[in-house]
């Protein structure tokens, strides 16, 4: 009587590791694919939440550089004017001090306190300069009343890519290329690294002086430079 052979099932050793080896290969680019869909996640929420901070930032500057204190609301850099000479009452100072070490927004407006039916008014200086000038860290602050985080939004850092070369404050051009001294700009160039990627926000402010006629020009740009 003969025995019969039993036929056993399974894989061979090369097979297992050729699958091992597909598998690692499937999981590894899935893997990549799901952690760079995370970094651009981040990325996206990281420019959208500068892009609302750099808003912020510019509403305050331009309509409140200070927050209500003192049953005060006070004004921004849209409502201010030249501010009046200590030495000479006659004249008025440019509102831009762009040589000082760290350069300077000087103007003067009119805050407000209601009280009931009556609307009181008082004189406001406004003196808008920078902290930790000189550094990526840089940021606006009010001299009058300092509080960093009013002007500083989020602690985003909103300054970093600024330059020389292209500064934070600057005068605007007219059309013989000459400083235009009735509106000024800010520039914002801010950046943040996040999960890698390096993040930027650029824009630029333009505060036309309170009072000063704008310059209108023949090609219809109402006199803004490049």
């Amino acid at each position: 009587m003969m025995a019969r052979g039993r036929s056993r099932c399974g894989f061979t050793l090369v097979e297992l590791m050729l699958a091992m080896t597909v598998f690692v290969i499937i999981a590894a680019a899935l893997a990549s694919s799901f952690l760079g869909g995370i970094r651009l996640l981040k990325a996206t929420f990281a420019t959208a939440e500068m892009s609302l901070q750099a808003r912020e930032l510019r509403d305050r500057l331009l309509f409140h550089v200070t927050p209500p204190h003192d049953g005060m609301v006070w004004t921004g850099l849209l409502a201010g004017t030249n501010r009046v000479s200590a030495t000479n009452p006659q004249n008025r100072e440019d509102v831009l001090n762009i040589h000082a070490n760290p350069p300077v927004i000087q103007m003067d407006g009119t805050a407000m306190k209601i009280n009931g039916q009556t609307v009181e008014t008082v004189n406001q200086t406004m003196e808008v300069t920078f902290q930790d000038y000189g550094k990526e860290e840089r940021r606006f602050f009010n001299r009058d009343r300092v509080d960093e985080r009013w002007l500083n939004p989020g602690g985003m850092n909103l300054m970093a890519e600024a330059s020389d070369t292209a500064p934070v404050l600057s005068w605007a051009k007219n059309k013989d290329n000459a400083e235009d001294r009735t509106r000024f700009y800010i520039r914002l160039a801010g950046r943040m690294d996040v999960a890698g990627l390096p993040i930027r926000h650029d824009e630029r402010i333009v505060v036309p002086v309170f009072g000063c006629q704008q310059e209108t020009r023949p090609d219809g740009k109402g006199g803004l430079d490049k």
